[in-house]
């Protein structure tokens, strides 16, 4: 039981730090919480996850089981095969998306955001193009970036963390914020 708690944390920990390593953003910010490792993981959400994985686990699973059971096993190969081909594209076209998305706020806001200097000509010359440009501000405009990631946030060169809601102001969140966490 012990173990989904501290695999569940070491997962949380390892997503923060890719989206950090990869995309310089915090997706979350446990620093003003109590028992927290950098911010990235803390005991209160630990413990959330472990129920809920718990919950889920004597709960829900059993019912996806039986529901796998019935489904011929052809059927279910050929479907796990077009669900993974499927994942790996959304990661693909959700890394593209925060690129692009990164390219428009430095352009549009003259943010000088770090590690954006690797990518931001390619996705500069990528956005020039008009059918990309279309797609990408059709897809991926701010309104739907700012929804799918709400608590987004950007490091600048300078070590300043700024929150993409505090630029986008007129676009409102899909969810009522609890608590803000305070910023250094």
């Amino acid at each position: 039981m012990y173990g989904g708690f501290i695999i569940g944390s070491v997962i949380e920990y390892v997503i923060s730090l890719i989206g950090e390593w990869i995309f310089n953003i915090k997706w979350w910010d446990y620093s003003d919480m109590p028992f927290n490792i950098n911010g990235r993981i803390c005991i209160w959400f630990s413990i959330f996850w472990g129920l809920l994985a718990i919950y889920l686990m004597t709960h829900i699973n059993p019912k996806v089981d039986r529901l796998i059971d019935k489904i011929p096993k052809k059927i279910l190969k050929n479907t796990t095969i077009i669900l993974t081909i499927f994942i790996f594209l959304d990661f693909l076209l959700t890394c593209f998306a925060l690129k692009m998305f990164y390219v428009r706020l430095v352009n549009n806001y003259d943010l000088d955001i770090k590690g954006v200097d690797k990518y931001i000509e390619t996705y500069n010359q990528m956005y020039e193009n008009p059918k990309i440009k279309k797609f990408v501000d059709t897809h991926f405009s701010d309104e739907k970036m700012l929804k799918t990631f709400p608590n987004i946030k950007v490091t600048k060169k300078d070590g300043t963390i700024i929150w993409i809601c505090d630029i986008l102001k007129d676009i409102q969140p899909y969810y009522i914020r609890i608590f803000t966490p305070k910023i250094r």
